[in-house]
């Protein structure tokens, strides 16, 4: 009687995971499009708005007039106190925070299938991108030893 109960309870995980998973996917693409539409508004500030002094801000439920760069501190670089930060580098931070669990999730849901007979997780899972600062290092490196 126990096997069917196992049964029962290791595909509830599995389901669970995978609903997490989705979850994170779907957190981190709302995530991405408030950072982009912080992108698109700092442009339009420094295209459009270039001449304004103060401007409309939605902060929560009411708009407030604020100086341009007041606002663009705070969506930039939130430098105005020790305590807060960014909008934009919170929302990185939020979205490389969850790709890494998405990761992990899917590396343990993996397991529980047991797509792979050998119990090891699937390369490359586990990877992580490449930032502009390997980049630049890699290039230096480059050309060091063309010289």
């Amino acid at each position: 009687m126990s096997a069917p109960n196992e049964l029962v309870q290791a595909l509830a995980q599995r389901e669970t995971l995978a609903e997490d998973i989705l979850t994170d996917k779907e957190l981190i693409v709302d995530s991405d499009r408030k950072r982009n539409s912080n992108r698109e508004a700092l442009t339009n500030m420094r295209k459009k708005l270039a001449n304004e002094q103060k401007l409309w801000v939605n902060m929560g439920d009411m708009f407030i007039k604020l100086p341009k760069k007041d606002i663009q501190v705070m969506i930039e670089d939130g430098k105005k106190s020790i305590k807060q930060q960014s909008h934009q580098k919170k929302l990185d931070e939020e979205i490389e925070k969850r790709r890494d669990t998405m990761k992990k999730k899917a590396m343990k849901l993996d397991q529980l299938e047991q797509l792979q007979p050998n119990g090891k997780p699937l390369a490359g899972y586990d990877l992580q991108g490449m930032k502009a600062s390997d980049l630049y290092h890699l290039r230096n490196r480059k050309v060091e030893e063309r010289d």
